[in-house]
């Protein structure tokens, strides 16, 4: 009969309480102590973190099982989206909790994000927003800027050399048998070549 050897926790305890002697703010030591118990593979690293802290620091609160799970939660789910990351830093612990914990993709949890940064919503609010899904209402076509995830990397990876289609007044239009016209370039102008490089036109220097 194989007996498990129990798991030896004295260099998670230890970081621990240096994070707790450390006296972050909150999210940062809530997003400390995600980091430290997602370090760890076993399974039970999180209720032994939870033991060990309500039992050191018993007047302390916020320490219970769920919540360490939910602090290891939040670094696995942002810790390799550092702009994401950066933006639910600047939120609540319960305004976080609602966001990791809903049905949401990295680009909506994105949008509530920010949104619940610019308008201080409440748990209510930012509740009924997602159960809403107010994030689709977003006009099509909207510049809306996103935070990094993997997701509009990939997108943005498959489209960074695509061409914009350029717009020419009607007097630069080809003559029959003839090329594009263009004027010369008046001073303080440069031209600048089109990615196709088949003509070339002129720009301001402040325009690039």
């Amino acid at each position: 009969m194989n007996i498990r050897k129990p798991a030896d926790y004295s260099v998670l305890f230890s970081e621990l309480d240096k994070l707790i002697a450390a006296q972050l703010p909150q999210m940062e030591l809530y997003r400390e102590i995600g980091r430290v118990v997602s370090s760890r593979a076993e399974k039970g690293a999180a209720v032994a973190a939870s033991e060990h802290l309500q039992v050191t620091y018993p007047a302390a609160e916020g320490f219970s099982p769920r919540n360490l799970r939910r602090m290891r939660d939040f670094y696995r789910m942002y810790g390799d989206a550092p702009e994401l990351l950066a933006a639910a830093m600047r939120l609540n612990w319960t305004q976080n909790v609602v966001i990791m914990e809903a049905e949401l993709t990295m680009d909506e949890r994105c949008w509530y994000i920010r949104k619940a940064a610019e308008s201080g919503l409440s748990k209510k609010e930012l509740l009924r927003m997602i159960e809403r899904a107010e994030h689709s209402e977003i006009a099509l076509g909207e510049s809306v800027d996103t935070c990094y995830t993997v997701e509009n990397d990939e997108f943005s990876e498959k489209n960074q050399y695509e061409e914009y289609p350029v717009y020419l007044p009607r007097q630069y239009l080809p003559q029959p048998h003839g090329p594009l016209l263009f004027p010369q370039p008046a001073k303080g102008k440069r031209p600048v070549r089109h990615n196709s490089g088949r003509f070339r036109c002129y720009l301001h220097r402040g325009n690039r």
